[in-house]
């Protein structure tokens, strides 16, 4: 169930993600949300890109990429009132995070859109957030 073709290494993550029960599920896509939000998905894999010199060319990635701002908050907000999350990390999905941590950044953007499908396929999404309509938005960048 992959929206475009991608790596093997994106369909290896993508997959440990399936295997996950939903709250640690969502606690790894927390994770990877958060990085998202704090623009840790650029170019250059750096954790704090705002303090690099302007002269430095870096992509950023993040959801007013695709005009979504607010996005992340939306979701977190969701999950902790429906699903009651604490904050506590779990080794189900931290075997998964050095995964993510060693992709390329177009591998990140991949994984992405790839959660937002599997988000959307598990009906882990508010009602009024369409994970396809997401996926297809983050591809197109």
């Amino acid at each position: 169930m992959y929206l475009k073709n991608t790596s093997d290494e994106v369909k290896k993550i993508t997959e440990k993600i399936k295997e996950l029960d939903n709250e640690n599920k969502l606690k790894f896509i927390s994770y990877v949300l958060n990085l998202w939000d704090n623009n840790q998905i650029n170019s250059l894999n750096e954790t704090n890109p705002d303090l690099l010199d302007d002269s430095i060319c870096i992509d950023i990635f993040n959801p007013s990429s695709i005009d979504y701002h607010y996005l992340v908050d939306k979701l977190k907000e969701y999950w902790n009132r429906t699903y009651k999350l604490h904050h506590l990390y779990r080794k189900e999905y931290k075997s998964v995070i050095p995964l993510f941590e060693k992709l390329s950044f177009k591998e990140k953007v991949d994984v992405l859109a790839e959660i937002f499908l599997i988000l959307e396929h598990d009906e882990l999404l508010p009602d009024n957030v369409d994970g396809y309509e997401i996926a297809r938005m983050i591809i197109k960048n």
